[in-house]
Formats: C-alpha cells, structure tokens, sequence
C-alpha cells in the first residue's frame, strides 16, 4: 500500500501569518480583548443599518445589547 506525505507546514488560510504583497508579514491571529470584540460587533451592527437590514430603533436595541454582552463577556477577566 502506497503511504503519503502530509504536510503539516502554516500554509493556506489556517495559517496565523500571512505574506502581504510586499513580503511583510501579517500576523492574523484574532485578539480576545475588550476593545476589539466591542468594535467588531459594533461594525456589523452598523453594516446593518447602513444596508437598510435593521431600522434606526432596532440598531439603537443592538447597541445596548452589545454594550450588554461585552460587559458580560469580560467582567469575570
């Protein structure tokens, strides 16, 4: 029976480090801090209202519980 090699190297989009066009390297590694899970969540809920997906009061509604689940999320750190 034929074995095959398998390459466990950090290529392909799993990897943390990506290469730019210029060569430097990218770190993609997601941070798990306050600030940028307050951001992100932030951002999605204004692509919403920005896309006419949710209206200004329901986006208002996100925002709270936004503020509401990243208090949750962090306050036993």
């Amino acid at each position: 029976m034929a074995t095959k090699k398998i390459n466990y190297g950090t290529n392909g989009n799993n990897s943390i480090e990506k290469t730019a066009k210029g060569g430097d390297k990218i770190n993609t590694q997601n941070c798990n801090d306050r600030i940028s899970t307050e951001l992100w969540m932030e951002h999605f809920a204004n692509a919403l209202l920005k896309e006419n997906a949710i209206d200004e009061r329901t986006h208002r509604k996100l925002m709270v519980k936004i503020t509401q689940e990243v208090n949750r999320r962090f306050s036993q750190k």
